[in-house]
């Protein structure tokens, strides 16, 4: 009978028993070594491989070596010509992207996350309940975005949240389901960025102004240099953990992703934006996380990098395959006039 496949133990624990006291998978190092061993040298094919195999972490994990083996290798077969355009037909021929793994900055970055025990496979993000600075935001009828306080009575989130009606007020917890667990406050005003002007997607950044200050501290804003620097940005928000449903809406989350070069093809301006994601993982922001926070570290500490505002040009689906922030530095002499 085959051998069952025990992913990164610990002194001889199996991985099954650790994850009883781990918040997070331990099955890094083992999902690694079987994409490297069969994808071979070729960058793009392991990512692909080991970003589908952590997805089926849970399946794994029960299996056989010999089922692993054979579900690595189905993963392969399926992904075999991962530079296959997989963009929208209504994109020109003369912008389209070949996927993320065309864009060399953004494989480097992915190859150095993935082999990093630092950010290990967290699928579909990790329940946190760290970043309280990361703040739910909603109307009347529910919670509806994201967004982040950047001074005691100032939310920065995406100017689309308050075109659809999402901005009247805020939730300090770390699940909406659980309003007795923090502090709801009201909205005094909303003030959208003067120059975003739906349908354009540009520009898309707003204020919530409190109607008092809330109790929680502001986060520091990164600057341009700090952004430019970063290989990956940590993403937060109560948005959707699956793209296909609305599943895990409202608890917030957080996850690693690599940041993405400066091609066209993605749709964003990279005066005022940046690109990250992780594609084929659904490691990614999506519906809910509207608004919400991109951290980039520095030294020991998390400073705000961007808000989250779409999709990438190059996406096939509306989220979980790269997105678009508004970085929040170039915005902050009008964020903060708004204080006064």
């Amino acid at each position: 009978m085959p051998r069952a496949l025990h992913f990164s133990t610990r002194e001889g624990i199996p991985m099954t028993d650790l994850r009883k006291t781990e918040p997070v998978h331990t099955d890094q190092d083992a999902i690694r070594k079987l994409a490297e061993s069969i994808a071979g040298d070729d960058r793009t094919r392991y990512l692909l491989v080991y970003q589908a195999l952590a997805n089926q972490v849970d399946i794994l994990s029960a299996s056989s070596a010999e089922d692993c083996i054979a579900r690595a290798r189905e993963v392969l077969a399926r992904v075999g010509a991962p530079y296959r355009p997989r963009t929208r037909d209504a994109m020109p021929t003369s912008q389209r992207l070949e996927g993320l793994y065309e864009d060399p900055v953004y494989l480097a970055n992915s190859l150095a996350l993935t082999r990093d025990e630092d950010h290990p496979g967290i699928i579909g993000g990790e329940e946190t309940d760290d970043y309280p600075d990361c703040v739910a935001v909603g109307n009347d009828n529910g919670w509806c975005c994201t967004g982040t306080v950047i001074a005691p009575t100032l939310v920065v989130t995406a100017g689309h949240c308050l075109t659809r009606g999402c901005s009247q007020r805020v939730f300090t917890g770390v699940d909406v389901h659980f309003p007795d667990h923090g502090e709801v406050v009201q909205v005094d005003h909303s003030v959208a960025h003067p120059a975003y002007k739906p349908p354009d997607p540009l520009q898309d950044i707003a204020v919530l102004v409190l109607a008092e200050p809330v109790a929680v501290e502001p986060r520091a804003v990164a600057t341009a240099e700090q952004i430019g620097q970063a290989t990956f940005v940590r993403l937060a928000g109560y948005g959707n953990t699956d793209v296909h449903s609305i599943a895990g809406f409202g608890r917030r989350r957080m996850v690693d992703v690599p940041m993405a070069g400066k091609l066209a093809a993605y749709g964003a301006d990279f005066a005022s934006e940046f690109v990250a994601g992780r594609p084929f993982l659904d490691r990614d922001s999506c519906n809910g996380d509207s608004g919400g926070p991109a951290y980039v570290k520095v030294g020991d500490q998390w400073l705000l990098a961007g808000a989250t505002s779409r999709a990438t040009k190059s996406s096939v689906r509306p989220c979980g395959d790269g997105g678009i922030y508004t970085r929040v530095d170039a915005y902050q002499d009008w964020i903060m006039s708004l204080a006064t």
